[in-house]
């Protein structure tokens, strides 16, 4: 009855089907979506605290699949499976069963019938379940959304006074500047990676001021107020040779994929750093202060608004302070220069200058000065205040 009523409501051009009608957690689920015309398509399982598993997908001939390995955690009971296209502005949804048999949860909403077949049942009502998709633009690769405090101190900021930005932690430079679509909330279009890594967001105003920022579902809109009991008639036969199924091939319990990135190079954008110091072959000094001053040519470190700012140059150039360089270490933009001077340089292998102009969304810096620890991440380097670092897991899409 709530599953005729859910596909009642999709009578548009985008369908979602699924393998099967029930599923063990930790068991995979492929998963069809068809559209007549957007390229790349989204699938989010939910229940009604938030995002399970999602899955990222290109679209051939109106077409695509994907599968989802479904987290071993998940409770029994019924989740909402939605699909959606950018280009389109109404997601296709149904009601997925999924059954936990091998631990039990409070979370569960599951009535266990004994019958001479495995099937499922929903009984119960669902209410508000929206059928609006994110009103966001089309772009292959992954979409984060954070919400920003633009409020802060005393002082209110406006969309256009603020730069929000994405940085994953580690020895290679992947930073991604936000677009604010309001005063309060940002999108970052990602690309190249993929797997569950660190990351650090941030949102500095165009003062000076960082502001809190913090990481939230860009599907909230799409998760529903309830989800119907589920009855769920089984063979125990049957229950069981699934799971062993599963087991056999590794696929319980689930176990975290490592992150990906692209081949590993100290290039940005394709670009090889102008001047390149591995600290190894200098005398080591106590801090990033000392090194600068001793070993570092081509950058200064000057006061913008009472605020040491640090610049590069190319050699045989002079210091343009219009704009302040990017500075990183371990990818992580640093807004607090003083305490970046007074790190320990022992814990620093590379020193990389890049000279010229780049732009990563929002505006211009003109060069990029990236540190590097022996780690690659962020060693004794706690993250600025109102910054969040947390494990991000991005989406896997062959495009």
């Amino acid at each position: 009855m709530i599953a005729a009523l859910l596909f009642a409501l999709n009578t548009f051009a985008l369908s979602v089907k699924t393998d099967r009608q029930w599923y063990l957690a930790g068991e995979a689920m492929k998963v069809s979506i068809t559209d007549s015309e957007g390229s790349i398509a989204y699938a989010e399982l939910c229940d009604v605290h938030g995002l399970a598993a999602s899955a990222v997908l290109s679209l051939k001939g109106g077409v695509g699949t994907a599968t989802i390995l479904l987290p071993a955690d998940l409770h029994s009971g019924y989740y909402l499976l939605s699909a959606y296209t950018r280009s389109g502005n109404q997601a296709s949804q149904q009601l997925v069963a999924v059954v936990n048999a091998f631990h039990r949860s409070l979370d569960d909403d599951i009535e266990w019938v004994k019958a001479d077949s495995c099937w499922a049942q929903a009984e119960g009502a669902v209410h508000s379940v929206s059928q609006k998709a994110p009103d966001l633009p089309e772009l292959e690769g992954h979409i984060v959304k954070a919400r920003v405090k633009n409020s802060y101190n005393g002082h209110t900021f406006r969309a256009s006074q603020i730069r929000p930005s994405l940085s994953v932690v580690g020895k290679q430079i992947h930073y991604f500047e936000g677009k604010m679509v309001n005063d309060s909330t940002a999108l970052f279009y990602t690309f190249g990676i993929s797997g569950k890594l660190p990351i650090v967001l941030s949102a500095a105003s165009f003062s000076g001021i960082s502001l809190p920022i913090e990481v939230v579902s860009p599907f909230a809109t799409l998760l529903p107020s309830e989800l119907p009991h589920l009855l769920f008639h089984y063979l125990r036969s049957e229950v069981e040779a699934r799971s062993l199924d599963m087991q056999r091939h590794g696929t319980v319990p689930n176990k975290p994929l490592a992150g990906t990135v692209p081949e590993k190079t100290n290039s940005l954008f394709g670009t090889k750093p102008n001047l390149s110091y591995n600290l190894d072959e200098y005398r080591q000094f106590l801090t990033i202060r000392e090194v600068l001053l001793e070993y570092v040519n081509c950058v200064a470190n000057y006061k913008v608004n009472g605020t040491s700012r640090l610049f590069v140059r190319k050699e045989q150039e002079h210091y343009d302070t219009s704009q302040p360089s990017l500075v990183l270490i371990d990818g992580m933009p640093v807004s607090d220069v003083e305490r970046l001077l007074s790190y320990d340089a022992r814990r620093i292998h590379y020193i990389n200058i890049y000279s010229g102009q780049y732009t990563f969304g929002n505006g211009p810096y003109n060069g990029v000065l990236s540190f590097v620890t022996r780690s690659g991440q962020l060693t004794n380097y706690p993250v600025e205040r109102n910054m969040q670092y947390l494990e991000y897991d991005f989406p896997k899409v062959d495009l």
